[in-house]
């Protein structure tokens, strides 16, 4: 009986390691320097695959309903599309023109790129990628945000310092306003009521009245204000200082820096753990994503991967208000 008892406890421990196994997941880290992704496990903080991918991975989104998760292969002219909990390709499209950076409209109907190489916008049906619209605009357009109507799509500018307003229910350009030198992540307020936009050339983020196109504000952050990434909370935001190696977090409704802590390597996209533990970081120049623990504001892991890594992203992210 003691030796069939301890037969079952190891088929009871080897399901339960298998169980384990089951349930892990991959942070999908983008290499945009050596065209690739890396697949890091989310306990062991181990890189454990790198893949071959299109040219200039930058940017990823996951798809409304949360099947795919997309990467966008800028000089490749391309979109991959992986399983977002393992990272596993599942199909490529092609003929979509630099997609530097991409976003659905909150109410699904549209599919935005930005060519930063090419000085243009798409806009494309989010129902089967078909191009709709391309609209010329000056100045390398970078990131992008929308209202939570679906009404506006706004587009920063870098080159030209400016911030640009597209109108989607007529598929044209709103407005352009000088925003501030090299602007870069965009990001809407919980509310509706503004749009915070990272100066990168400067150390402070742009608060916009996006209905009027008029500068409200700035907030003063760090050298290099860059991207955004909301806690989850529908109050605060994080802001990654590329230049300052370091991350703010922003109170929303009163528009002020609660703290500000540092990463190195010039942080750039962020990922939050849904139970809102621990932030993992991009850092670009320096081949590695960083781990913070919130409790701390320390650095817990830092986890070899690619060169230039940008974009990551992990399915069990907290909510992205």
């Amino acid at each position: 009986m003691r030796i069939k008892s301890l037969i079952y406890a190891m088929l009871f421990l080897g399901l339960a390691a298998m169980s384990a196994t089951a349930a892990a997941e991959s942070a999908i880290v983008l290499n945009s320097g050596d065209n690739s992704i890396s697949l890091v496990d989310t306990r062991t903080y181990a890189e454990t695959a790198r893949i071959p991918v299109g040219k200039e991975p930058h940017h990823l989104m996951a798809t409304p309903d949360d099947r795919y998760l997309i990467v966008a292969d800028a000089v490749s002219n391309d979109l991959l599309f992986l399983d977002p909990k393992s990272g596993a390709i599942q199909k490529r499209l092609g003929d979509i023109s630099d997609p530097y950076q991409l976003g659905f409209s909150p109410d699904h109907r549209w599919f935005v790129t930005n060519s930063l190489r090419l000085n243009r916008v798409d806009i494309y049906d989010a129902t089967n990628f078909k191009l709709v619209k391309r609209l010329a605009v000056p100045g390398a357009p970078s990131h992008l945000a929308f209202d939570h109507g679906s009404n506006y799509v706004f587009v920063t500018l870098q080159k030209s310092d400016q911030l640009a307003a597209i109108d989607l229910k007529t598929l044209s350009i709103k407005w352009i306003i000088p925003i501030g030198p090299t602007p870069a992540g965009v990001i809407m307020t919980a509310d509706d009521r503004f749009l915070f936009v990272g100066v990168m050339g400067a150390n402070y983020v742009a608060v916009v009245d996006w209905r009027n196109g008029k500068i409200h504000g700035r907030i003063i952050t760090a050298k290099g204000a860059h991207n955004f990434l909301p806690m989850g909370d529908g109050q605060h935001v994080f802001v990654s200082n590329r230049v300052a190696d370091s991350i703010s977090i922003i109170d929303m409704p009163t528009q002020r820096v609660l703290t500000t802590f540092k990463v190195p390597g010039g942080p750039d996209c962020m990922e939050l753990r849904a139970d809102g533990r621990e932030l993992w970081v991009t850092s670009r120049w320096i081949k590695r994503v960083t781990v913070v623990d919130m409790a701390s504001k320390k650095i817990i892991h830092s986890i070899p991967v690619g060169r230039s890594p940008h974009g990551v992203y992990f399915i069990s992210h907290a909510a992205r208000i």
